[in-house]
């Protein structure tokens, strides 16, 4: 009966916020690196405003989706009728390194080396460079303002450059183009509100293939330059909530890319459409499941580069790197994540994981996407090493087994969660 009565309480002292109290002064702690006025422009809460549970509990969520914070809660301090909402914030370590390994089509050591600054001059701008060996080099350059004027608005550039061996199979053959890439991107984001944000990019990319195989092909051309122009969009409903590396909620992505520009097969417009969503679940104290579903569509033509590609870093964890093109795709991935260890900053979690993949080869018919021979079904094993106060700071190591093909298994290192 106390609990029911102290429940009743706290409804009303909650109703009274959104409709009686005002806020006399907003004040934020535990600032270490990041700057007051980037702090205040992610606080909705203003002085002299009503005090609103639900617009603080926003700006909550709004600052722990900061690369800059890893945690934060408020307190409201009364004094002679007068009301003070302090904001506590947590920062994380926001200079981060980036690190992929995997070998490539040789059988070497191909690495993805980087360095990000999620918070630079304390005022949560993005500033990051990369270096990739894959048999040849390849580096770029990214520049960030996700806060530019305010909360509603932010902007991105990136420059890269890359040169890759990319297998192609055909007619029961492998062969390999020698891949050089180059784009200018520029990224524009729109965020009416805590859950939903509108973006629209543009890039100028400049493309070469040189076949590196000197066995004759007549369907194959041995060179290929092009220029293309990219509009992408996106939509991005997030519910997702987080507490340190745990998260709740569900999110979905919607998104598209309108290329025009000459193609193989003399294809001179092309689009992919895709829709990802996750959903994530606290379970009890030390456990967190996660379940991501996405479908993939686009121009289906017949050519040896079309959209999707199977991936141990993109969706399938063991299947190896780029083992197959597609023109549609529809990836499934589940795992729960379980912490063994939990020491203060450290953390040592374990997962069990099942990846499934459909792969539609370019130029069939999309009605054979799910058929038995495009599918492949991945499970296994991982562990996750993190520092709860480093921004994205988790070492990933993930070992997967064929399920339903011909038996094919591997070791994936990466940083982040998968997914």
């Amino acid at each position: 009966m106390s609990r029911l009565f102290s429940c009743f309480l706290m409804l009303i002292f909650f109703g009274a916020w959104s409709q009686n109290t005002s806020i006399y002064t907003v004040e934020i702690k535990g600032l270490k690196k990041s700057k007051k006025g980037y702090i205040e422009k992610l606080i909705l809460s203003k002085a002299n405003q009503v005090l609103d549970s639900n617009k603080v509990k926003e700006d909550i969520i709004r600052l722990i989706r900061e690369p800059a914070v890893s945690h934060a809660y408020f307190t409201v301090e009364t004094l002679d009728d007068k009301n003070r909402v302090v904001f506590h914030i947590e920062e994380n370590k926001t200079l981060i390194p980036a690190l992929d390994l995997w070998t490539t089509i040789d059988s070497e050591l191909a690495y993805h080396i980087g360095l990000n600054e999620y918070n630079f001059l304390g005022r949560g701008y993005l500033i990051g460079a990369f270096y990739r060996k894959n048999i040849f080099n390849g580096y770029g350059l990214i520049l960030g303002n996700p806060n530019f004027r305010g909360t509603r608005f932010g902007n991105y550039f990136l420059y890269q450059k890359r040169n890759t061996f990319e297998p192609v199979n055909q007619g029961g053959e492998t062969y390999f183009y020698n891949y050089k890439f180059t784009s200018v991107d520029l990224n524009f984001d729109y965020k009416p509100n805590i859950l939903n944000t509108c973006s629209l990019g543009v890039s100028i990319l400049s493309e070469e293939y040189d076949l590196e195989n000197s066995k004759a092909n007549s369907t194959l051309p041995n060179f290929f330059s092009t220029n293309k122009f990219l509009l992408k969009t996106k939509y991005d409903f997030n519910r997702v909530e987080q507490f340190y590396y745990f998260f709740f909620g569900i999110r979905n992505q919607l998104s598209s890319n309108w290329v025009w520009g000459k193609n193989f097969g003399s294809e001179h417009f092309f689009y992919s459409l895709e829709n990802e969503t996750s959903y994530f679940k606290r379970v009890m104290k030390r456990g967190n499941w996660a379940t991501r579903l996405k479908v993939g569509f686009s121009k289906n033509f017949s050519t040896p580069f079309p959209a999707f590609v199977l991936d141990n870093n993109l969706n399938t964890r063991g299947v190896g790197n780029k083992f197959r093109r597609g023109s549609a795709v529809g990836e499934l991935n589940s795992e729960y994540r379980h912490t063994l260890i939990e020491h203060r900053w450290f953390v040592v979690q374990a997962n069990g994981f099942i990846d499934f993949a459909a792969l539609l080869p370019a130029g069939e018919k999309s009605n054979e996407l799910f058929q038995e021979k495009n599918q492949h079904v991945f499970g296994g094993l991982g562990l996750r090493f993190i520092h709860k106060f480093i921004h994205s700071a988790i070492f990933r190591i993930d070992y997967g087994v064929s399920l339903n093909q011909v038996q094919s298994r591997g070791i994936v290192f990466g940083i982040g969660q998968f997914f």
